[in-house]
């Protein structure tokens, strides 16, 4: 009467772990310590069923022998028909591998000395679960009842294996959910201020169009231009057009990412995969799952994170860093650089794939310069709204004043012009503005450049002008990327293109 008693407490034991464990591995370590010494096995697995794909996940890494090829027991085997066959035909096969030479896992069980399996669905109701493996390296010690036995625990394991997935499945979602909440409010604070749209210009009309037409696909889509052209606010747009509009936009600023941090941004991290993963991190991929994804500055992103990135954007899916399950990611992606991508591939900075991958849909910005009749509509938005956010009258813009902004070059694009505004109401509100007050504020105190001269040439100077003010500083309120309306890294950027060294500006002495 020992063996039964054994049994019902191997399933009490088992029904326990379905109560208590909060985790695959945990689960399946238990399951693992009840079932080996009753049904003396060298090696057990739980493949999991997942229709649609061709591939095979384990719930949890096997435990015991390790088969050659399968990464220390956390890759599952991707070409193997007897869980297939258990799983259609509902029913337990057991394997003698040296009489089925013709199965495609044989070859690498016999490499592991592996002679026996058994593979037993999971089956709760209709529902199939997947499989779960014993291996043994002897012939098989298990007798008739044991076999049987084995069946009834593939009930209750089937059981523990569909909890713990539906438990993940609840925490995945709260996670997300925290996620997106907390992504909401960062967005919300960078929104207050954000501006429409603003245009009469052909050219953005007909980009507009472009994009209305993209946004009603999946197509992923490659923004160009220079900085502050307004690609965030098309990517916006282009999301705000499409089927997805319901749910939020994410943004993720690839030359922001921590090198070291990049991939755990991204695609998130499980708890403990790293010093100072104290808990589980959704990463933006899944958070942007049936959304829009925005890789903002793309060409900024390390080579061995575009790898990464291409395989996630080829296959779908991808894991958690430390996790072994796969998920997979509907995520529409948008990305965009100032940068030319293509000269980054040439120089080996940019994955030649991974540029073709993203270039599906290429929409390029002009600059402000390209566009001089957004010149005037795009600066009484900015004054209206700058007065009604500083309680100050708008000033008046004299034709000189006009003209001069009309041929200033704007580096800075839409974001220089918006800052110029701004800077123009705090210190002329309801004043007559000249061309004289526009040339101090833009630290023109010469003629403007020759149109002769090469575009590049009166950047250039422009450029070593502000320098010459800021004594080389590039930092801070003061900083000339403050001044020129750029970000940081974009002026360095530019000066290291235009062979500008900021040293030579600095005060010596």
């Amino acid at each position: 009467m020992e063996q039964p008693i054994d049994k019902y407490q191997t399933l009490l034991r088992i029904n326990n772990a379905i109560i208590h464990q909060r985790s695959r591995d945990g689960l399946f370590r238990e399951i693992t310590s009840v079932l080996q010494p009753l049904l003396r096995f060298d090696r057990i697995s739980i493949l999991l069923n997942q229709p649609g794909k061709m591939n095979w996940d384990y719930f949890s890494p096997a435990i015991g022998v390790t088969i050659p090829g399968l990464k220390n027991n956390t890759k599952a085997p991707q070409k193997a028909l007897v869980p297939i066959k258990a799983m259609t035909e509902k029913k337990t096969i057991v394997v003698d591998v040296l009489h089925e030479p013709h199965l495609p896992e044989a070859e690498m069980l016999k490499k592991a000395h592996l002679k026996w399996f058994v593979c037993s669905p999971l089956i709760i109701g209709e529902k199939v679960v997947g499989t779960i493996q014993l291996f043994y390296r002897n012939a098989l010690p298990l007798q008739e009842d044991e076999l049987d036995f084995f069946k009834q625990v593939s009930q209750q394991v089937a059981i523990a294996v569909d909890n713990m997935l539906a438990y993940e499945e609840l925490e995945r979602l709260r996670d997300r959910l925290a996620e997106e909440k907390s992504y909401l409010k960062r967005e919300v604070e960078q929104l207050k201020d954000q501006q429409e749209i603003i245009y009469v210009s052909p050219v953005m009309d007909k980009i507009l169009d472009q994009a209305r037409s993209v946004a009603a696909t999946d197509t992923t889509v490659l923004l160009t231009g220079e900085t502050g052209t307004g690609k965030d606010m098309v990517a916006r747009f282009i999301h705000r057009q499409s089927d997805r509009s319901q749910n939020t936009f994410i943004k993720v600023n690839c030359a922001a990412l921590v090198p070291t941090l990049i991939e755990s941004e991204l695609f998130g991290h499980e708890r403990g995969a790293f010093t100072g993963a104290l808990t589980r991190k959704i990463g933006r991929f899944e958070v942007a799952d049936k959304s829009t994804l925005f890789l903002d500055e793309i060409g900024e992103l390390p080579l061995p994170a575009q790898a990464k990135l291409l395989q996630v954007l080829q296959d779908r899916m991808f894991e958690r860093v430390g996790g072994t399950a796969t998920i997979q990611t509907n995520a529409r992606i948008i990305a965009a650089t100032n940068q030319d991508l293509k000269v980054l591939v040439a120089e080996k900075k940019f994955r030649e794939d991974l540029f073709y991958r993203l270039n599906i849909f290429p929409l390029h910005l002009p600059p402000l310069r390209d566009r001089p009749e957004d010149i005037p509509i795009l600066g009484k938005y900015f004054a209206d709204r700058y007065c009604e956010k500083l309680h100050r009258d708008r000033p008046f813009f004299s034709k000189d004043a006009i003209d001069l902004l009309l041929q200033y070059h704007w580096p800075g694009n839409v974001r220089e012009l918006e800052n110029f505004i701004g800077r123009v109401i705090i210190l002329y509100g309801h004043q007559k503005v000249t061309a004289e007050k526009i040339r101090a504020l833009l630290n023109l105190n010469s003629p403007l450049p020759s149109p002769c001269l090469r575009l590049e040439e009166i950047e250039r100077q422009h450029i070593e002008k502000v320098l010459g003010m800021t004594q080389g500083i590039l930092s801070g309120p003061s900083g000339a990327a403050t001044l020129l309306g750029l970000k940081r890294g974009t002026l360095q950027y530019r000066m290291k293109k235009l062979k500008i060294s900021p040293a030579a500006f600095k005060r010596h002495g």
